[in-house]
């Protein structure tokens, strides 16, 4: 009988260097790397790189393996999430008044803090009862304001909306833009389908589902025809000076 050869991951109770570390990517993803090189952040390439320059250039890809794989998009950006808010955590910590913050954070327990996210669940939480409690709030909500896709970053939108108004005044018309990609053209043409975008005909776009499974397998492609819409529309009625 013959027996196959099986691969054994070797795991560590150390985590893994995230930071100009080049087998991170390669190691957990050696379909991608395939041959074990090209990898983010390699100080041996002679012109060096950013995460994000790199990222958007893996996911450009022309046999779009980075872009379809379930979840290099996420790693990545969970990556970048993270070195974002470290940084302004590093920042925040340099300011002169937060010394005295980090003592009162420091005499917090695991069961203040548990306490707090029960009666937050609930909606009894008391922002007067804990101060040291409050200014760690304070703090990570500082910090989450400046990351992206956080929860706390679309607060921070949400108030400059609001003190735009506050000093603007209110705006003179609304328009909410909700594009359908999966019965656009273009965005199946972005996702690598075979379209004549001149002459368009109904049996070249399929029946809704395929439509619909092959825009979700290519988030790219996606967000391309989402930027290039919504580009166009403001460019023609905001600049254009249609409004």
């Amino acid at each position: 009988m013959d027996i196959e050869n099986v691969y054994l991951i070797p795991h560590s109770s150390k985590p893994v260097n995230e930071y100009f570390n080049p087998k991170l990517l390669t190691g957990l993803y050696p379909t991608l790397f395939c041959y074990g090189c090209g990898a983010p952040e390699d100080q041996s390439r002679p012109v060096q790189i950013k995460l994000k320059e790199h990222r958007r250039y893996l996911l450009s890809y022309n046999d779009r393996r980075f872009e379809t794989n379930h979840s290099f998009i996420f790693v990545v950006f969970n990556l970048l999430q993270r070195r974002d808010a470290c940084f302004h955590a590093q920042l925040i910590a340099t300011k002169p008044y937060f010394q005295a913050s980090a003592d009162e954070i420091l005499s917090l327990n695991s069961k203040d803090i548990e306490t707090a996210l029960d009666n937050s669940s609930k909606r009894t939480y008391n922002s007067e009862s804990n101060n040291a409690l409050n200014k760690l709030l304070q703090h990570i909500k500082t910090i989450g304001g400046r990351v992206m896709g956080s929860t706390y970053s679309r607060t921070a939108l949400r108030t400059r909306i609001h003190a735009l108004i506050y000093n603007q005044g209110l705006p003179s018309i609304f328009l909410t833009l909700n594009p359908a990609d999966i019965h656009s053209p273009v965005a199946l043409y972005f996702a690598g389908v075979k379209l004549d975008l001149d002459n368009i005909q109904n049996e070249q776009l399929m029946d809704t589902y395929k439509r619909a499974e092959i825009i979700a397998s290519h988030p790219v492609a996606t967000a391309k025809f989402f930027h290039l819409l919504i580009t166009n529309i403001l460019n023609t009625m905001i600049i254009g000076g249609v409004l």
